[in-house]
């Protein structure tokens, strides 16, 4: 086998960049047959890391947000609810009420879907790299109540300001 290409195989072990030594040879291969540029083909072998990172931070960003499922809006049945307004939630996955700091507060009985779509709005919400927190009414409540017991309420409530629901 060739030193260069072992030596790349190497490099790229060493500096974590476990995609791009992944694809390496399919890279290799399609740009040999098709005439790719070197330019093109670093290109190409860099959008695979850049695709897991962000792939990665989602998740991670997901995990910190304590969601208590991951339901994304696309497996919620607007059929099944037809008191819910499509178009609004839709809006609202757009994240425009963020940049226009809005708050949005659902209620309703059990079974509705509240915690499906909080949690649909919250995931589209990481997605783009927004910090958000998934915290139910009544644990909220209950977390503030502690934090006035123990004179930390002013920092609890500083801390909250930070994050978005």
């Amino acid at each position: 086998m060739n030193t260069s290409y072992l030596k790349l195989k190497e490099n790229l072990k060493y500096l974590k960049l476990n995609q791009m030594d992944l694809h390496l040879d399919e890279t290799i291969d399609f740009m040999n047959n098709n005439d790719l540029s070197f330019i093109d083909a670093l290109i190409k072998l860099t959008d695979y890391e850049i695709d897991m990172k962000e792939i990665n931070m989602v998740k991670s960003m997901v995990k910190v947000a304590a969601f208590p499922h991951l339901r994304e809006i696309k497996d919620f049945e607007f059929e099944f609810q037809p008191s819910i307004n499509k178009e609004q939630i839709l809006d609202f996955m757009t994240l425009r009420f963020i940049e226009q700091k809005e708050n949005i507060v659902f209620l309703g009985t059990s079974g509705v879907g509240k915690t499906h779509l909080a949690t649909s709005i919250g995931i589209a919400a990481a997605k783009k790299r927004t910090s958000t927190y998934f915290i139910k009414c009544h644990d909220l409540i209950l977390n503030l109540k502690k934090a006035q017991a123990e004179n930390r309420l002013e920092l609890r409530i500083k801390h909250l300001e930070n994050i978005n629901f």
